[in-house]
């Protein structure tokens, strides 16, 4: 069976999409930048505050996932109402004045506390993005341009790391001295060098132009705003697809998250390699393994749309989950660093092409108006399980299992390798239920 892609002349000239998706993915890479630091920060932030494993993860994770994922839904609904620019530029200017306080915080629930002004201020972007993207490009190359956007994840994790990694390495043992504020620890400094950017980055969005929603430029309709009900509706209607589509990328982000957060503790504990060290090598793996594992992604997506195939979208995830189950169930148990980091460096190719798989799969079985929202509700399951429950999974394991952190390589492959088997059955499971729904949502009203 084939799908037929209806064209329409009215989605913006492709220059400007590309300069959009540009300005975007510089504003999504500052803020996994903001989102990961902490991962360098293991060490002196517990030692700053006294706390345990199970207490960082939570600061990591939930802390920022809660309203993260929550705020995301009222967000989605005004992304689908409103000027998507506007909400990403306040979003931008107040997540970067949160990172910045986190520099500040002088206990950990003011660290606590300005982790969850990050969530609130980072919820906006990623439906406000998707949903323009979606607007500026014509489907036939939909599938690439948001994986090329997608790209911007992988390399602002990286880049968290990589550039982290070297700025902790350039700083002095002791810090550095501000007039107002005076002595200040490193671990600060690298706050308030990860939110400075985002302040000056917001100009260009003045720049980014609002596309015409395009479902409303072909059906002439400016009342076609569904309520919760509706999307609630649809959801149900088509539960057998969104059971899978929306839960699976969760399940992923357990796993990257979970090893992520804690992959360059686990060098230094088992291999004793120094944090700035261990975090450069792991931010270049994230941000060239997450690119390769991306483009790979959005070529097959456009190539089986192209094919006429109805699950081309959710099919790439296939892929990307028969790569990482085998590789993320033993990176952490190699037994050298060198030889760890190169199987990490298959398992995120493999995490990269299924994770970018998810938001043009969601977008393929949702109408227009409902967009935003359902990409809110990926966000919510992500978050709550993959941003919260990742970190602090493989910390309640190190702490309460095994009660000894230095078998931190054991908590992480127990975490992973459950979770993957898990994300394969959900993708394999759904490719029928999501064929269904793609051709459903293809036929005249």
């Amino acid at each position: 069976m084939s799908i037929k892609t209806p064209t329409t002349d009215s989605y913006p000239r492709e220059a400007y999409a590309w300069y959009v998706i540009a300005i975007l993915f510089l504003v999504t890479v500052l803020s996994q930048m903001d989102r990961q630091l902490p991962t360098l920060l293991v060490g002196p932030i517990r030692a700053e505050f006294g706390i345990s494993d199970t207490a960082f993860s939570v600061l990591q994770g939930y802390a920022f996932a809660i309203v993260y994922t929550l705020a995301g839904i009222p967000l989605g609904r005004m992304v689908d109402r409103t000027h998507r620019r506007n909400l990403i530029l306040v979003g931008l200017l107040f997540w970067s004045l949160m990172t910045i306080f986190s520099g500040l915080a002088q206990n950990y629930w003011q660290l606590f506390v300005a982790r969850m002004g990050i969530g609130v201020g980072e919820a906006v972007l990623a439906p406000a993005a998707y949903s323009m993207i979606a607007d500026y490009v014509r489907p036939h190359r939909r599938g690439r341009a948001l994986a090329l956007y997608y790209m911007s994840i992988g390399i602002g994790s990286g880049a968290s790391l990589f550039i982290g990694g070297l700025i902790l390495h350039g700083l002095p043992p002791e810090g550095l001295t501000l007039p107002v504020l005076g002595q200040m620890d490193n671990w600060r400094w690298m706050f308030l060098f990860a939110g400075a950017p985002g302040i000056l980055v917001a100009g260009l969005l003045f720049s980014v132009r609002e596309p015409r929603r395009q479902e409303a430029a072909k059906t002439g309709s400016t009342d076609s705003q569904p309520s919760v009900a509706d999307v609630i509706a649809y959801l149900k209607q088509h539960r057998a697809t969104f059971s899978r589509v929306l839960v699976y990328p969760s399940i992923l982000a357990v796993i990257g998250y979970g090893s992520l957060a804690w992959a360059p503790a686990l060098m230094q504990r088992r291999f004793d390699m120094p944090t700035s060290e261990a975090g450069v090598i792991i931010g270049v793996l994230i941000a060239v393994c997450g690119t390769i594992g991306t483009l790979i992604s959005g070529w097959l997506s456009d190539y089986w749309h192209q094919q006429q195939i109805p699950a081309a979208r959710f099919r790439v995830t296939l892929v990307g989950q028969g790569i990482l189950l085998p590789t993320v169930s033993i990176w952490a148990l190699m037994p050298t660093p060198y030889l760890s980091c190169a199987v990490l460096g298959c398992s995120l190719i493999g995490l990269a092409i299924a994770q970018t798989a998810a938001p043009p799969a969601i977008q393929e079985v949702a109408p227009n108006r409902m967009r935003g929202q359902l990409i809110a509700v990926y966000l919510l399951l992500g978050g709550l399980l993959g941003i919260g429950l990742g970190p602090t999974l493989v910390a309640l394991i190190t702490d309460y299992v095994f009660a000894d952190e230095s078998m931190l390589h054991w908590s992480i492959t127990l975490s992973a390798a459950p979770a993957s088997l898990l994300g394969l059955w959900l993708c394999w499971s759904g490719q029928k239920p999501y064929a269904r729904t793609r051709l459903q949502l293809l036929q005249p009203a």
